[in-house]
This record gives structure tokens, sequence and C-alpha cells, in this order.
């Protein structure tokens, strides 16, 4: 038995629209996947990966950050209480 011709302007229309159905499962896979990961993702687990700034990753610049606020901190209090301290003074209140 010998096969019936297919017109080759229905043939090319076929398999552009098997393409284009194709190209939209693609299309709508990927959109799941980007929203399926930017659910997932959670603050924590972002500062985890790419650092308090988004640029520190190494974990020794990490602690060198949080020396170096730590060092503020205790300046400030620091300085915080020798003005106290002297306001006392200068009130009477401590002698």
């Amino acid at each position: 038995m010998e096969e019936p011709e297919i017109n080759p302007d229905i043939q090319e229309k076929v398999e552009s629209q098997a393409e284009n159905a194709s190209e939209q499962i693609i299309n709508t896979n990927d959109i799941e996947n980007i929203e399926s990961n930017s659910k997932s993702d959670s603050i924590f687990k972002r500062v985890l990966e790419n650092g308090f700034d988004g640029i520190t990753t190494n974990p020794n610049y990490k602690l060198l950050a949080l020396l170096i606020i730590l060092l503020i901190n205790l300046s400030l209090f620091f300085l915080v209480g020798n003005l106290g301290k002297t306001f006392l003074k200068n009130s009477g209140i401590l002698s």
C-alpha cells in the first residue's frame, strides 16, 4: 500500500505548532522553577550563602567584620560611661 502524500504547507504548520507547544511547556517549567526557588530561599539561607553584605563569603572576613563591630560597640560603651560619669561628678551626685 502506498502512503498518501501530505501537503507540504500542512506539514510545516503541524511542525511549527508542535515546536510552539514544546517551547510553551519549557517556558512554563522555567517559570515554575524560578518561583519555587524564590519561595524556598529564606533570609537566613541567603545570609549564610552570601554573607551579611552580600559580598563577603569568606568566614575570616565575617569574623573580622564581627570583631570591628564589637570594638566599636565597646568604645561607644566607654565613651557614654565617661560622659555619664563626668555629668554625675559635675552635678554633685558623684563626689
